[in-house]
């Protein structure tokens, strides 16, 4: 008799292959934008749109925290752990409104007062993406990925519908700020429409309790901390170019980076999918890991590690053949062609941490990854802080892919070691 769940690969491969339509539809909505933007207003007006959309998605990852990873270890009361995130998506709100008070203004450089303007307006995203983000969660527990993918693609639908509808008026005469807005209008119903569709599962309630939170931050700070750490390192370098070097520097390494972080969302899914029989595995018995369990643990993770290596080795072949085609768009973003081919070179890196990170998680070694991100977002700093005011955005490319080159080979190690101690 078997004591473990079935390394089930179509279903694995549907949830991916659903995810990746829901990443495909969403990164569809937000080329279309960032196209409009760019071939209508250019490169300028696109690097001040790349600051407000940067600015506030390093705060999406604050309001994620891990707690879905939690939610589906704990299985937690739905009504509290919505609520809770409510609570912290409305707090993040007002925090990011605040430190933008407190940032340079150069008044031709930095966080202008248009970008202010527009930070301002983007800010309920923050609301927005952790309501979806949270539906995500039972989306996950149930093992239907298929159901957010609705939610997305009427959310995206709109943001387009009112995009269209905005460059065909007087009022594109405005900037990046209508589509800011769509693209916030988009991002609400989207949100609505993933509480609407959790009802086939679990009735739609909303609750909050102090301790249950407290309970979920205690069980997540190591996971929460390694995102946090990884969501420094990741945006660091906007923020240094943002004040240390030209808007249109901002504007072509933004670009670039809409089409890199379409692919190294795709490792997320295929792992999303894995990581709930990952945990059958190891909770299928009261204690230790049986010799069995440990082997198919061991094969779950090889499986997964060749399919990601393949994977990545595929897309960073196409991406670095294919990237001159970004100067379709308009010859004045020929830059970008530069930085999207150096970073597509970390596609391996970044797909193989996935895979340690979220199987370190599953066998509760996730405190190992505190140090590790922590140590490549010192190293990250430190690097950006020295090498991007001097030679710009190819620069925090290099350090982007150097970066995550050190996550995974301290992970890597970890991990090795974890299962030769078995």
């Amino acid at each position: 008799m078997r004591i473990f769940p079935r390394f089930d690969i179509t279903s694995i491969g549907a949830n991916a292959v659903s995810q990746f339509i829901g990443r495909l539809i969403t990164s569809a909505t937000g080329f279309v934008v960032a196209l409009i933007v760019a071939r209508q207003l250019g490169v300028f007006d696109f690097g001040e749109f790349t600051k407000v959309t940067t600015y506030i998605a390093f705060f999406y990852l604050f309001a994620d925290f891990g707690l879905n990873a939690v939610f589906l270890k704990k299985k937690g009361a739905w009504p509290e752990f919505l609520g809770m995130r409510i609570v912290i998506a409305f707090s993040l709100m007002f925090i990011s409104l605040g430190i933008l008070a407190l940032l340079p203004n150069s008044g031709v450089s930095g966080y202008t007062n248009i970008v202010r303007i527009g930070i301002i307006l983007f800010a309920p995203t923050v609301l927005f993406q952790a309501i979806i983000t949270t539906t995500n969660a039972q989306f996950q527990k149930q093992h239907r990925y298929d159901v957010a993918t609705r939610a997305l693609l009427v959310g995206s639908i709109v943001s387009l519908l009112l995009l269209f509808f905005y460059s065909m008026t007087p009022l594109s005469g405005l900037g990046f700020l209508g589509a800011a807005v769509a693209v916030s209008i988009g991002s609400a119903v989207t949100a609505v429409t993933a509480l609407i569709l959790t009802r086939r599962f679990e009735p739609l309630a909303v609750s909050f309790s102090v301790p249950t939170s407290l309970s979920y931050f205690i069980a997540v700070f190591p996971i929460g901390l390694t995102l946090i750490f990884n969501v420094i390192y990741f945006r660091f370098d906007s923020f240094v170019l943002t004040l240390t070097r030209s808007t249109v520097e901002v504007g072509l390494y933004g670009f670039a980076y809409k089409f890199f972080e379409f692919i190294v969302a795709l490792p997320t899914f295929y792992m999303n999918a894995v990581y709930p029989r990952m945990l059958k595995i190891q909770y299928s018995a009261a204690s230790r890991l049986t010799n069995i369990q440990i082997n198919e643990l061991s094969k779950m993770t090889k499986k997964s590690a060749f399919f990601l290596l393949a994977s990545s080795l595929i897309l960073t072949a196409i991406v670095f053949l294919l990237s001159p085609l970004l100067t379709l768009v308009g010859p004045k973003f020929e830059g970008s062609v530069a930085a999207l081919r150096i970073l597509s070179l970390g596609f391996p890196f970044f797909f193989l941490s996935n895979l340690t990170m979220w199987t370190l998680i599953a066998v509760d070694k996730q405190r190992h990854l505190v140090w590790i991100y922590g140590v490549s977002m010192m190293s990250n700093i430190a690097c950006n802080l020295w090498l991007t005011p001097v030679y710009g955005y190819i620069a925090s490319a290099w350090i982007t892919v150097a970066s995550e080159g050190v996550v995974l080979a301290l992970g890597g190690m970890m991990l090795v070691k974890y299962i030769r101690g078995l």
